[in-house]
């Protein structure tokens, strides 16, 4: 009887383990299965991050272009207004460029991205490194940093002119711009352009969005070079293939 004891509890015992054991194996199956799919979907999202750098990238070339433009007008308008006696004045241009290019309000704003959803839900990574993990970090920082201090002194400055300028406006001046389209902003009314010509505060607001322009200019080149230098860094280090391993 002890003998026979002894060997049911062997069996049992070894069934139980078996047991154990298929279990285990079962939940390292299921882990490496779960951790597989994650690192597809994860290479997925990869290709969404490169992409989303790539509109980034083109949206900061855009901001660029029209600070530039609003530096390169700004230019013109303060060598006229100081320069005023001496050269004839294209009144209609000069006012389009003072009331309409200078004040404009430029969208420096980005848009939610995958970048973005992954820091906020916490997802794990298998595939993004910590050098790819931190190059997006900074890229993504100063460009909110960037938009912040637009929405600070640089886009107060320009709100302040296009407020000054529009207190110049009547009837008129409106109906011509909204019959004619806003090609026609300067020539719209001689009442509108001897208006926006004479505002005194002009030559200051004129010359303080002219030197935000170039410091965001800078500041949105050295973002674009971090942005491509990330596009080429995942180009060469990181594995986009969406093929199941």
């Amino acid at each position: 009887m002890k003998n026979k004891t002894g060997t049911y509890l062997k069996y049992a015992f070894g069934e139980i383990f078996l047991v154990v054991l298929g279990i285990l194996i079962a939940l390292q199956i299921n882990t490496w299965n779960e951790e597989r799919k994650a690192i597809i979907s994860e290479k997925s999202q990869i290709n969404n991050i490169y992409e989303d750098i790539q509109r980034d990238v083109s949206k900061i070339d855009w901001i660029i272009g029209q600070l530039t433009n609003q530096y390169t007008t700004g230019v013109e308008v303060l060598e006229i207004l100081e320069n005023k006696e001496s050269i004839i004045i294209d009144s209609a241009r000069m006012v389009t460029n003072i009331a309409w290019v200078m004040s404009d309000l430029i969208p420096v704003a980005r848009d939610e991205n995958t970048w973005d959803g992954i820091k906020v839900q916490g997802i794990k990574t298998y595939v993004i490194n910590d050098s790819l993990t931190g190059q997006l970090n900074t890229f993504y920082a100063g460009f909110d940093r960037n938009i912040d201090r637009f929405e600070q002194s640089p886009k107060k400055f320009r709100q302040e002119l296009r407020e000054l300028t529009a207190n110049c406006h009547n009837s008129n001046s409106i109906k011509a711009i909204f019959e004619n389209g806003v090609g026609y902003y300067g020539q719209s009314s001689s009442q509108l352009r001897y208006c926006v010509l004479s505002l005194e505060e002009t030559p200051q607001l004129v010359g303080a969005i002219t030197m935000s322009s170039i410091v965001n200019i800078e500041l949105y080149k050295a973002l674009k070079k971090e942005g491509e230098t990330i596009m080429r860094y995942m180009e060469q280090h990181v594995d986009f293939s969406l093929e199941e391993a």
